[in-house]
């Protein structure tokens, strides 16, 4: 839902000199750009899955990095059709831009998209990227990002998951989203998404570190402390209502 305060989902990992861009809802590139990252910089894109406030800005990030003079590949990863929304992207919505790409690089300005369930998605010198199919309707994954500073899972949009608190197993840190309040069970429950004592079970089943709360509706403005309480009546960890710009380290 529109908000004037909160954007559309986006996390970056930034892992060394690789910088990891996980979702990308409207404002992302604007967004990475005022905490002082280059869209260039970006070298690995995931979707979480496919739905419009996750994947909106992906044609102005790929045409972005080019004019911002990225010459190497980009990786883009997500669930079953990613390739055929990429090919949909720049073969039939906006053909002109692929071909603007191609002349400011005189050849191919190459993405490669990759398409994962479950299982090991990715991996280098610094990290490895995995996922697991969670529950939200279309397909969608969740990721757990492995480094050596530590281990982040973050869950997409899902209900409660059992596929996600396996992946999540002793993360230091889980991003979930909290679409609706307790009280909203029902709601949560048809759309996919999770309230806060849901959460707090799956943080404590899957004894992960801290929670993350992001993808919160406007239905929360002002109810913050019921949602870290509601987390907190089944997990005793840290809980952290997010915000746009928010930055932690490992």
């Amino acid at each position: 839902m529109p908000d004037p305060d909160r954007s559309s989902p986006g996390q970056v990992i930034v892992v060394s000199n690789d910088t990891l861009l996980f979702d990308c809802g409207p404002a992302t590139g604007m967004k990475l750009m005022k905490v002082g990252i280059s869209p260039a910089a970006v070298s690995r894109i995931f979707l979480t899955h496919l739905h419009i406030d996750h994947t909106l800005e992906l044609p102005s990030l790929v045409f972005g990095s080019c004019l911002l003079g990225r010459r190497e590949r980009i990786h883009l990863y997500g669930p079953p059709s990613t390739k055929e929304f990429y090919e949909l992207l720049f073969q039939k919505l906006y053909p002109f831009e692929a071909a603007s790409m191609r002349e400011i690089r005189k050849g191919e300005f190459e993405v490669l998209p990759h398409e994962s369930i479950a299982g090991l998605v990715c991996e280098s010198n610094n990290y490895r990227v995995l996922s697991a199919s969670v529950e939200h309707g279309p397909p969608a994954v969740a990721y757990r990002i492995e480094t050596q500073e530590g281990t982040v899972a973050i869950s997409g949009d899902t209900r409660p998951s059992k596929a996600l608190i396996q992946l999540a197993q002793g993360a230091d840190i889980l991003i979930h989203e909290c679409s609706f309040p307790d009280d909203m069970v029902e709601t949560a429950r048809s759309t996919g998404h999770a309230t806060p004592s849901e959460i707090g079970q799956v943080a404590r089943e899957a004894s992960v570190g801290k929670v993350i709360l992001t993808h919160i509706s406007p239905t929360w403005k002002g109810r913050e402390s019921e949602m870290v309480n509601g987390v907190n009546g089944r997990f005793g960890g840290e809980v952290v209502v997010s915000n746009d710009f928010l930055e932690l380290n490992l």
